[in-house]
């Protein structure tokens, strides 16, 4: 079932009634529109006022008014609260006038304020374009994003779900609104429950054959061959681009995913699992320029020379620029900066094209920060006697500069002086105090339950 939704609270909703007939007052309005023939209470034309996101004609076939219809005030109050329940506008007002020719219907309405993109994970079965023109077919105010509250989202639901019902696909909508943990609502997210999506093969069109190798070795690594965006989206980001980031293809790129259906979902199914649709997926790769390293550029660097951090570098002038080594090599680099103290230390690299000749430059950009000293050191799940032991052997003094590498050497040698016979589980949380630069260090030991 759908996600149920809090319905939009309307900040101001203005009803405004406009006549063209003096002397009438609003009490007599709707009887007087009724006493009127019947070509006045036809609706001839509907103008909108105050959307800057919607067309006036998407607006206009939302209300569910029609062109030619006998209309009365009822009819344009139910128009007003269908369009405030889709969520779109934060505020909605009409009036509306009449003649012998007809009945006009001029709506004023204000946009909300925030819109997310709607995301389609796995309804392989259909393309984007086809999902899109038929959503919008149903639902004209959906342009490919939706507010964070209202019917509309709902709508977008039940569309998806009747293409499902008419292509006899098992399975049922439902959609999620998603972001970073405590953050805000960054997309709104519709998949099919009860429908097990195989990936059976990747393919790459547009790549090269020296590449195919590298890149089908990297789509094996999709977890469980389960197909959605997102899972896809992040091999795409931690496995297939940097196929090529590492042979200096640094702007290379990646299509959208291409499902094709080669096994359709059956209740019955003597091959797999039940429900079960099968799919080949192709990615259009778009590898571009190859780009060789013509050198290194550092910046900020006090406490290390930069022959130093340099010989940590594993790039050589000439070759193709492998910015996935760079990354590893500016890692290694971090690691040098915490073993003084310097807990925010950060290097960003700039990377500056000469398309004409093929190169690239590197900028590495470095923040230092200040170098932080040792704090409070606390033991959680031990007793007295073990804290003792656990406290004398850490080396780094309160006052001390901290290493921040010191804590892998230091935990190995902590377990030694643990009752052996127990199973020990410990967790480490590092606190870099900005106020005063100091580094706090908290040990919770615990023993494992046997198995």
């Amino acid at each position: 079932m759908t996600k149920a939704i809090p319905r939009l609270l309307l900040l101001r909703w203005i009803l405004l009634a406009g006549f063209c007939l003096p002397g009438m007052g609003q009490g007599t309005t709707s009887k007087a529109l009724a006493q009127m023939p019947a070509s006045a209470r036809q609706l001839i034309a509907i103008k909108v006022t105050g959307s800057k996101r919607f067309p006036e004609a998407a607006v206009a076939a939302a209300t569910g008014l029609q062109m030619g219809a006998a209309v009365n005030d009822d009819d344009f109050k139910k128009a007003a609260r269908r369009l405030g329940d889709m969520g779109v506008f934060t505020e909605i007002g009409y009036n509306y006038s009449y003649s012998s020719a007809g009945t006009k219907l001029e709506l004023h309405v204000a946009d909300a304020d925030k819109f997310v993109p709607a995301r389609f994970e796995d309804f392989v079965w259909f393309s984007d374009t086809e999902l899109l023109k038929r959503i919008k077919e149903h639902s004209p105010l959906f342009d490919g994003e939706l507010p964070l509250f209202g019917r509309l989202a709902d709508e977008v639901s039940d569309v998806l779900q009747a293409m499902l019902v008419e292509n006899a696909i098992p399975g049922h909508v439902e959609y999620l609104r998603t972001g970073k943990p405590g953050g805000p609502v960054e997309s709104i997210n519709y998949h099919v429950n009860d429908v097990l999506i195989q990936v059976r093969h990747i393919e790459f069109s547009g790549a090269a054959e020296a590449e195919v190798p590298a890149l089908e070795a990297a789509g094996e690594r999709l977890p469980e061959h389960e197909y959605s965006r997102s899972r896809l989206e992040l091999l795409v980001q931690r496995q297939l681009l940097p196929v090529y980031y590492a042979r200096g293809y640094l702007k290379a790129q990646f299509g959208e995913p291409a499902p094709k259906v080669v096994k359709q979902p059956s209740a019955e199914n003597e091959d797999g699992p039940r429900n079960q649709t099968v799919v080949d997926v192709t990615f259009a790769v778009t590898p571009g320029q190859q780009y060789k390293l013509k050198g290194l550029e550092w910046l900020g660097n006090r406490e290390f020379p930069t022959e130093t951090l340099q010989k940590m570098v594993r790039a050589e002038p000439g070759q193709p620029a492998n910015a996935i080594r760079l990354a590893d090599n500016l890692k290694d680099i971090q690691k040098l900066y915490g073993s003084r103290g310097f807990m925010t230390a950060t290097i960003t690299p700039e990377a500056v094209f000469d398309e004409g000749a093929g190169t690239v430059v590197i900028r590495l950009d470095v923040k230092e920060g200040f170098a932080y000293h040792m704090g409070e050191l606390e033991f959680r799940g031990l007793d007295n006697s073990l804290m003792a032991k656990l406290r004398a052997a850490w080396k780094i003094r309160p006052g001390d500069v901290y290493d921040s590498t010191y804590l892998s050497e230091y935990l190995p040698a902590a377990q030694k002086l643990l009752p052996p016979n127990l199973d020990w589980d410990v967790t480490s949380h590092v606190t870099a105090n900005v106020r005063d630069k100091s580094v706090d260090v908290d040990l919770i030991y615990s023993v494992k339950a046997p198995k």
